[in-house]
């Protein structure tokens, strides 16, 4: 079926790339500020209340804190292969537009 395709902006891929990358260092960076406030929290005493708490939070923190740069590093390759893709568009598209044009240029001429 006639125009059943998709439309690829190769512009966007690249700069949706570039924002997942961002994205995923900055989720990198958070991870490491979290282990550290954690880190920080743990020191704050030895109460009764706080011990209760830590025990309950402590797995679930260190769960997140460990997971954390998993996902960053995820969003961060998102971002390089969504670029890459972009730069693929690009290449096939002139590749293309380069073929056609040197058929175009030898094909005769024929007069009207």
């Amino acid at each position: 079926m006639a125009g059943s395709g998709y439309d690829v902006d190769p512009a966007v891929l690249k700069s949706q790339g570039g924002a997942f990358k961002d994205i995923g260092s900055d989720f990198s960076d958070a991870a490491k500020k979290l282990k550290d406030t954690l880190k920080d929290a743990q020191e704050w005493g030895d109460d009764d209340l706080l011990k209760i708490f830590m025990d309950i939070y402590t797995p679930v923190s260190d769960g997140i804190v460990e997971s954390m740069p998993t996902l960053g590093e995820g969003l961060s390759k998102i971002g390089e292969n969504l670029e890459t893709m972009g730069a693929h568009y690009d290449t096939t598209e002139q590749d293309q537009r380069d073929g056609i044009t040197k058929y175009a240029a030898s094909r005769p001429k024929f007069a009207n």
